[in-house]
């Protein structure tokens, strides 16, 4: 799988993070992409057993996630024709849908589609604790460019990133010699 990695967005073009309700992410995704839009959905590789032999599946990361770059007034009217089928996750104190910023979801679609498959682990977006300590960038290897957070979980140093409000992953163990310390905004 190749990575692809997006282009700073034209004026009013942003990424939007929708919930998509029964199973319908494959639907919904052709949909979207009929329309012109880009899209993209978190997957990493799964062991399974089957008839006895070992197999490996792609399967959501996280299940009923769906990003799509579009317009914010085109995701509105959009939702009007299609409302039982997904909802938007909003900005703060607006009903609105919350654009995400392309550094975050550089940084997002680069670990989470960099066929580390087993290597990432979803914690939600509901666990702040996970944002905590130095800020980093990293500069060698299959993460190249993405930024996130060191935190250390069950013993080993992991790289948080996230997309504020929607989710976060983290990545296994990166070598210090890989990474470049940022300065906190």
């Amino acid at each position: 799988m190749t990575t692809k990695l997006i282009q700073p967005s034209p004026e009013g073009l942003h990424w939007y993070a929708l919930k998509v309700f029964y199973n319908r992410v494959v639907y919904l995704k052709s949909l979207l992409e009929k329309e012109g839009k880009e899209t993209y959905v978190p997957l990493h590789t799964v062991e399974q057993y089957e008839s006895g032999r070992l197999t490996y599946v792609e399967k959501q990361l996280i299940p009923s996630l769906l990003f799509v770059r579009c317009e914010e007034r085109w995701l509105v009217d959009f939702k009007h024709g299609h409302n039982a089928d997904f909802m938007f996750y909003v900005a703060p104190q607006s009903n609105l849908p919350g654009a995400i910023r392309d550094e975050e979801m550089r940084s997002f679609i680069l670990v989470t589609s960099a066929n580390a498959g087993r290597n990432v682990k979803y914690f939600g977006a509901d666990a702040p604790e996970y944002r905590t300590g130095d800020r980093v960038r990293v500069i060698e290897g299959i993460y190249k460019g993405a930024e996130g957070y060191i935190k250390r979980i069950k013993k080993d140093r992991k790289l948080i990133v996230s997309v504020t409000g929607v989710a976060v992953v983290a990545v296994s163990y990166i070598h210090p010699d890989y990474l470049e310390k940022l300065t906190n905004d």
